[in-house]
């Protein structure tokens, strides 16, 4: 397991929900969790960069942690992903693996839970006080089997 992969499963596994950086640094976790594990095309997450040391960081890695049932229908999550950049709103979208073509989850994790982590974006500047925003955009207006999504902004080491 890779470090990065390391870092999102601890930290989902533990039930982190809001965000989490202490602003002594550049690193920056925001988690939501889904009640009754649903996820409806409607609700767009958003999370807020409130924890950063600097005003912009720059460089580091924008990570995707999502933690799913055994019972979630699909091989696979198509996600959006909106944040700023220069003077507007980017978007991106994502399509994130969960199994492979035999129905195998490529995500790790004991019981009813699986865990699955996947970096979105490298070299990506975040900007302290501007909002990240992630939805679903799978054809079914509510997905169910998702326990929780999160973020992760992994920086470069300071200098």
């Amino acid at each position: 397991m890779s470090v990065l992969a390391a870092v999102a499963f601890l930290m989902a596994s533990c039930g982190m929900a809001g965000s989490r950086g202490n602003g002594v640094d550049n690193y920056f976790s925001a988690f939501t969790t889904f009640e009754n594990q649903e996820w409806s095309y409607g609700r767009k997450i958003e999370f807020r960069v409130d924890t950063l040391r600097d005003s912009v960081a720059t460089g580091g890695s924008l990570m995707l942690s999502l933690r799913h049932t055994a019972g979630y229908e699909y091989s696979n999550l198509w996600i959006e992903l909106t944040y700023p950049s220069a003077d507007s709103i980017s978007t991106d979208t994502f399509n994130i693996t969960l199994a492979d073509d035999f129905g195998h989850w490529r995500g790790r994790g004991s019981g009813p839970s699986i865990q699955k982590s996947d970096i979105l974006k490298r070299d990506f500047t975040l900007i302290k006080g501007s909002v990240v925003g992630l939805r679903h955009i799978m054809r079914p207006d509510t997905i169910s089997g998702i326990e929780q999504i999160g973020i992760i902004y992994l920086p470069v080491k300071d200098k």
